[in-house]
């Protein structure tokens, strides 16, 4: 230890104590920015999570629109069956009654022609065979 004055091992043991403490500091900021950029990425995932719930809550009030659009249309497509079915009936009725007056009508005129004595119902009947 002659060799090397006392001054130079404090400035020695100084400057060691000085790198341990740059880092210990450098190790401290690098955990302290990492913490930070931790927090950052956290808080950006929160958000993007908020902006996915607020998206897929817009979404499902879409399909519950789109939902009772179809139900609506279904009902409106079963009034029409419905309605349908109630025009084929009126229309059977309809053809059923005409029916039923033509056989009245043609029962009438071969009534008509019996009665007249001017019509000869068997000489009809050979020129339809």
């Amino acid at each position: 230890m002659s060799d090397i004055d006392w001054w130079v091992w404090l400035i020695i043991a100084l400057v060691v104590v000085a790198l341990i403490a740059g880092l210990i500091a450098a190790s401290r900021a690098a955990k302290r920015k990492k913490e930070e950029q931790r927090i950052q990425h956290d808080q950006e995932q929160r958000e993007k999570a908020a902006l996915l719930r607020e998206d897929a809550k817009l979404t499902s009030v879409d399909i519950k629109r789109r939902e009772a659009d179809a139900l609506a249309a279904k009902a409106d497509a079963e009034e029409a069956r419905i309605a349908a079915e109630e025009l084929e009936r009126r229309a059977e009725e309809n053809r059923l009654e005409a029916e039923h007056t033509r056989s009245a009508v043609d029962e009438r005129l071969l009534e008509a022609d019996r009665v007249d004595p001017d019509v000869d119902v068997d000489a009809d009947r050979k020129d339809q065979r």
